[in-house]
């Protein structure tokens, strides 16, 4: 009787701990299920480009997700991150939660060849020099890196992220924006203006890594 009774106590434990265990998949599911296929698509914006890599293609794709439905992306893409990196939900995460709750949906970031080139000649100035910020290494500042492309694009910003290897790291990161008063890598991802994207990811000196992204709101002449 003993071991009968060991045996059902550990098949009704096994049959909860599997049902638990389906239960949160199921609802992992569900949530990623929130994101039909063509919305997966739309975002996949720089899939066919030959001047990025697949990690920056990648980048693309989750800024692309987090404009298209911002309150989803919390819910699933951010969700997840936050909880499998067990990052704590401080001040900036927790403001990040509400911003993109309330924020409404943007247009898709087109990817763009002369963004992406110039991006990685400064991701790579950066890495060479193991520098940080928008300044080339030369001193030259931001406006003067902009000057040809301005000729093209109009509402250019920029965005700097170091250490972080993988395309959600560094969009979370960038979203997130810990310690950044004005968040303003956060406002460069959700700014309603932008229209096309540049981005590189590069080797850096003395963070392993850097990726840089540019955001223009119009092209000269369209």
């Amino acid at each position: 009787m003993g071991n009968g009774l060991l045996f059902n106590s550990i098949a009704i434990a096994f049959i909860w701990f599997y049902g638990v265990a389906n239960m949160n998949a199921q609802t992992d599911s569900d949530l990623f299920a929130l994101w039909p296929d063509t919305t997966l698509a739309k975002a996949n914006s720089a899939k066919e480009v030959t001047y990025m890599n697949e990690e920056e293609k990648q980048v693309v794709f989750y800024i692309n997700l987090c404009r298209i439905n911002p309150r989803v992306f919390s819910e699933t893409y951010l969700q997840n991150f936050i909880k499998d990196n067990d990052i704590k939900k401080d001040r900036d995460v927790r403001e990040l939660y509400r911003v993109l709750e309330k924020t409404d949906s943007k247009n898709i970031l087109e990817p763009s060849e002369l963004l992406t080139s110039v991006v990685r000649t400064h991701a790579k100035d950066m890495g060479e020099t193991g520098r940080t910020g928008h300044n080339a290494s030369d001193g030259t500042p931001f406006q003067k890196r902009m000057v040809a492309v301005s000729e093209s694009y109009s509402g250019i910003n920029e965005n700097a992220n170091y250490g972080a290897d993988k395309a959600l790291d560094i969009v979370v990161d960038l979203l997130i924006d810990k310690n950044v008063p004005l968040k303003g890598h956060r406002k460069n991802i959700l700014n309603t203006d932008s229209r096309y994207i540049g981005v590189a990811i590069e080797p850096h000196k003395r963070y392993g890594v850097n990726c840089v992204q540019n955001f223009a709101s119009k092209k000269i002449g369209d």
